[in-house]
């Protein structure tokens, strides 16, 4: 979408020239996480008491008034459950959202921010459930525009000179009849007249009060005898319970307790040394964890970067490696990074890549019922048409030992393949995005394909089904094959 750049707009009564007005865009692709500022990095315009910080993307207005801002965003994907969300962040506490329900296309939103103290600045963040993978294929991925939006008059010129008299117009017609006029001054009393005969007796009025008592007689009397005592009477109410005592004094402090690790839940930290595998002493090493970690129990992989030279092999029943925001781990060695057997083993939140391409996968998977859910594996980029591109696949199944894998949610690009899926094993590839890749391999086995779609640069093909693979469903019709998995395009080899 083509951006635009305008320093000058006019108002109705007057004319007002508009000094203040930024441009900026964002030309390369990159990752946009939750909550974080959508940095753009070029200045394509800038005018007046505005300034823009190219590092944090936050824009600073130096002068008080009302701002109109338009922007637009070309996003590639993201695993948010609210759709693609950005919203313009101000100082102020301004929070204006613009979204698309469309996670592979473009979002754009508008908004009038009205700054009343300066400084003040403004950020367009992530307001998704999720991080955004902006788009890789376009010339610029996104672009803001700010143009000052206050309407001045200029000062009103002179009063002209008066018009000659019209002529008088026909008499209007006759008003209403207007209210009563006061009333006037009353005249001078008349005489008195004769005065009247005696009317008859009124009530008699009430009793008055009664006077004061007259003296008392004689002396009293002598006192009577005492009479016997009578019997007790019941007990009284129980009184008010008296003020607490002052506190004792604090006894001494016991010894501090220890924190003993707990092998269902496993901590490691990218570098860490002499760790004990809690969250306040993490393990240095994935290798340190999986070794540690009880069956059914989390491997808690922190952020950082971890580089792997050697096969970590995962054959617990039940261990989860769970990755956490910032993790990124680096296969630096052609070797496969992660040999998954047993069962039920789940592979989760990871950022896989290489710092070469090796002729091998990054995960390998024997045995049943493990699941790979929200992971991100790409492989360096490679020269020339991926057909001689070095054989790097995202996974890979053991040919009669694999059950029931669940892959879901993943993005794979920029490698051999995302799977190559060998003979006899079966599971489900759901909701998965995938691009730059010569596209899923079935060799003779048996996988639900649904819900996944293809981005830019687009696949050599998206499913191949080779020689061997068995006709009927899950694969036939290929036309619903097809149309549940956003129109892919499919190499029918059998």
């Amino acid at each position: 979408m083509p951006g635009y750049c305008s320093n000058e707009s006019t108002f109705k009564g007057g004319s007002h020239v508009s000094n203040i007005a930024l441009q900026i865009e964002r030309t390369s692709a990159g990752i946009v996480d939750i909550g974080e500022n959508l940095v753009f990095d070029t200045v394509a315009y800038s005018n007046g008491n505005i300034s823009y910080n190219i590092g944090t993307g936050v824009i600073t207005f130096l002068e008080e008034g009302r701002y109109s801002v338009n922007w637009w965003v070309a996003t590639q994907t993201s695993f948010s459950t609210n759709g693609i969300v950005f919203a313009l962040s101000s100082q102020a506490g301004d929070f204006i959202e613009g979204n698309s329900p469309i996670k592979n296309g473009e979002v754009y939103g508008t908004g009038i921010i009205h700054v009343t103290s300066v400084p003040s600045t403004l950020s367009l963040v992530n307001a998704s459930t999720s991080s955004i993978f902006l788009s890789s294929v376009v010339p610029v991925a996104a672009t803001l525009t700010v143009i000052e939006d206050d309407p001045a008059e200029g000062p009103t010129g002179p009063t002209g000179p008066t018009g000659p008299t019209g002529p008088a117009g026909e008499p209007g017609p006759t008003g209403p009849t207007g209210p009563t006029g006061p009333a006037g001054e009353p005249g001078p009393t008349g005489p008195t007249g004769p005065t009247g005969p005696t009317g008859p007796a009124g009530e008699p009025g009430p009793t008055g009060p009664t006077g004061p008592t007259g003296p008392e007689g004689g002396p009293p009397g002598p006192t009577g005898a005492t009479g016997p005592t009578g019997p007790t009477g019941p007990t009284g109410p129980a009184g008010e319970p008296g003020p607490t005592g002052p506190t004792g004094p604090t006894g001494p402090t016991g010894p501090t307790g220890t924190v003993e690790p707990n092998p269902f839940e496993v901590y490691v930290l990218a570098g860490a040394v002499g760790g004990d595998g809690t969250q306040a002493n993490p393990f240095g090493t994935i290798q340190e964890g999986v070794a540690q970690v009880s069956p059914t129990g989390i491997v808690h992989i922190l952020g950082g970067v971890y580089p792997i030279t050697s096969t970590i092999v995962i054959n617990k029943a039940g261990v989860t490696l769970k990755g956490y925001p910032n993790t990124m781990i680096i296969l630096q060695a052609s070797v496969i990074a992660f040999l998954v057997l047993g069962s039920g083993v789940t592979i989760e939140g990871l950022t896989v890549t290489s710092d070469n391409p090796y002729a091998a996968e990054f995960f390998q998977f024997g045995g049943s019922n493990h699941r790979m859910i929200n992971n991100v594996v790409y492989g360096p980029p490679q020269e020339g048409d991926s057909t001689t591109w070095v054989a790097n696949r995202g996974f890979t199944t053991q040919a009669n030992n694999m059950t029931n894998l669940t892959v879901q949610d993943n993005i794979f690009y920029t490698m051999r393949q995302p799977a190559y899926l060998n003979p006899n094993t079966t599971g489900h590839i759901i909701n998965n995005v995938v691009y730059n890749t010569r596209g899923f391999v079935v060799d003779g086995a048996v996988f639900e394909f649904s819900g996944n779609s293809w981005g830019i640069p687009a696949n050599a093909v998206d499913i191949a089904l080779l020689d061997g693979t068995i006709s009927g469903p899950p694969y036939d019709p290929l036309t619903e094959l097809e149309r549940n998995n956003s129109d892919a395009v499919i190499s029918d080899q059998r």
